[in-house]
C-alpha cells in the first residue's frame, strides 16, 4: 500500500543576491540496478547531483567522499542490509543526523517499523512508490540541506568580513601613531636642526668647509622634511578619506609659473617649457594643494629623463574643464606598472638613481588631490614619443567632472 504523505509543490530556499545557489546530494541504495535507474529517473527534475549505491558498503564508503541531503534506502540487500547500514550511519557524528527513507517492499508490520524507526529511519516508502510523493518528500530534505548550505557560507563569508575588517583597523590604528610619530617626534627635532644650519649660513662669517658642512646638513634635513610632509599627506589621504582641499579663486597660470621658477632654483641645470593656450585660466581650486600635485609631477618628470632633456608643462581650457599636461622625453614606463602607477610606494621605473631618490607617494599624492577636486589624472606612455601625465580638472565647486571618454574625445593627448 502506497504511502499517503500530502502532496505539496517542492520550493526552493531564497538564495541571497551574488551567492550562487548550493547543489544538494542524494544518495540511493539498492542492490537491484532496475530500481536505481526508475529512482534515478524519478528525481531527475530536482535538477540535484544523484549518487548510487549497490550495497550497504558502497553506501558507507560514498559517505566518507562528501555530504548528502539525504538517503533513499532499500531494506532487504545482501551483506549489510539497509537496517544494519543505518544504525552504522548513525554511530558516526558527521551523518548521526542525516535523513534516511526506507524504501522497501515489506509490509507495515508494527514490530519492523519501529525497528526501522530505531536505525535512523524518518520515513518509509513502500513499492512501488507514487513518483510525486516520492520528489515531495525528497524535495523537503533539499531545501533543508540548501538553507543549511548557506547559512554556513554566510557564516564563513561574516567572519572573513569581520576578519578584514579587525586588520583595517589594526592597520589604521598604526597609521594613527605614525602620524604621530611623523608629526612630532621628527618634525619637531627637524626643525630645530634645519633652523640652525640656515642661521649659521646666514651669518656669512663661515669658513668655506664649515659653510659645505652646514649647506650638507641643510640640503639633508630639507629632504627629510620633503619626505616627513609626504608621509603625513599618505597618512591623511588613507585615514581621512582624501586630502583635504580648502578651494578659492585663483589663477592656475600663475601657479604653474611659481612652482617651475621653485623648481628652477632646486634644479638650475634643467629647462622646463610653459605652453599655456590662454594667458588666463581662472577657476576655483585649492592652490596650495595644486602646486603640491603640480610640483609632485614636474618632479617626476625632471627624475625620470635625460638631463638635456626638456620637461614641457602645457595647460588649456575646454568649456567648463581645465587641463595641465605634463611630458617628458625619458624612456616608457614599463606597461606591468602603469595599472599601479598611482598605488602608494610604487615607482614609474627609470634609473637605479632615481628610485633611490623616491619615496613612492608623489603621484599618489598627486593622484588624491586631483580626485579631491573632482578630477581625473591620467598617462600615456610610449617608446619615441616620452611620458605624459594629464589633470583634467572642474572650474570649481558644482561643476560635473568630464568622463574619461569625454575628456579624450574632446583633446587628443599630446606626447
Amino acid at each position: 500500500m502506497p504511502s499517503t504523505f500530502p502532496r505539496f509543490p517542492a520550493t526552493s530556499p531564497e538564495v541571497p543576491s551574488g551567492l550562487e545557489p548550493p547543489r544538494a546530494r542524494i544518495l540511493l541504495v539498492d542492490d537491484v540496478p532496475a530500481n536505481l535507474l526508475a529512482l534515478q529517473g524519478i528525481l531527475e527534475p530536482l535538477g540535484q547531483e544523484v549518487v548510487s549505491a549497490r550495497s550497504g558498503e558502497e553506501a558507507l564508503r560514498e559517505l566518507l567522499r562528501g555530504d548528502f541531503a539525504c538517503i533513499l534506502m532499500d531494506v532487504q540487500m545482501p551483506g549489510l542490509d539497509g537496517l544494519e547500514t543505518a544504525r552504522l550511519i548513525r554511530a558516526r557524528e558527521r551523518t548521526k543526523h542525516l535523513p534516511i527513507l526506507f524504501v522497501t517492499a515489506l509490509s507495515r508490520e508494527a514490530a519492523y517499523v519501529t525497528r526501522g524507526y530505531a536505525q535512523g529511519a524518518v520515513d518509509y516508502l513502500l513499492k512501488p512508490v507514487d513518483p510525486d510523493i516520492l520528489r515531495a518528500k525528497v524535495q523537503v530534505f533539499v531545501d533543508l540541506y540548501v538553507r543549511g548550505e548557506l547559512v554556513k557560507r554566510q557564516a564563513l563569508e561574516l567572519a572573513a568580513r569581520r576578519r578584514a575588517e579587525e586588520e583595517l583597523q589594526r592597520a589604521a590604528e598604526l597609521e594613527q601613531q605614525l602620524v604621530g610619530i611623523v608629526g612630532h617626534d621628527i618634525r619637531t627635532p627637524l626643525s630645530v636642526i634645519l633652523t640652525s644650519a640656515k642661521g649659521q649660513l646666514s651669518k656669512g662669517l663661515l669658513e668655506p668647509e664649515q659653510r659645505q658642512a652646514f649647506e650638507r646638513v641643510a640640503r639633508g634635513g630639507e629632504r627629510i622634511q620633503r619626505i616627513v610632509d609626504l608621509l603625513l599627506d599618505f597618512t591623511r589621504a588613507r585615514l581621512g578619506g582624501g586630502i583635504p582641499v580648502i578651494p578659492h579663486a585663483g589663477d592656475l597660470n600663475d601657479l604653474c609659473h611659481r612652482v617651475v621658477d621653485e623648481l628652477h632654483v632646486a634644479r638650475p641645470g634643467r629647462v622646463i617649457r610653459c605652453e599655456f593656450g590662454c594667458d588666463r585660466l581662472h577657476g576655483t581650486w585649492d592652490l596650495e594643494r595644486m602646486a603640491q600635485a603640480l610640483s609632485n609631477l614636474l618632479d617626476n618628470a625632471l627624475k625620470y629623463s635625460p638631463e638635456g632633456s626638456p620637461v614641457r608643462l602645457s595647460t588649456w581650457e575646454e568649456g567648463e574643464a581645465v587641463f595641465l599636461e605634463v611630458h617628458n622625453e625619458g624612456e616608457p614606463i614599463p606597461p606591468e606598472l602603469l595599472p599601479h602607477l598611482f598605488a602608494p610606494f610604487r615607482r614609474a621605473g627609470g634609473t637605479e638613481a632615481a628610485a633611490r631618490e623616491s619615496l613612492g607617494l608623489g603621484l599618489y599624492i598627486a593622484h588624491s588631490i586631483v580626485q579631491a577636486h573632482q578630477g581625473s589624472l591620467s598617462v600615456r606612455s610610449i617608446a619615441g614619443e616620452g611620458t605624459a601625465f594629464r589633470i583634467c580638472l572642474p572650474r570649481g565647486p558644482g561643476v560635473p567632472r568630464p568622463s574619461a571618454s569625454e575628456e579624450a574625445a574632446r583633446v587628443p593627448l599630446t606626447a
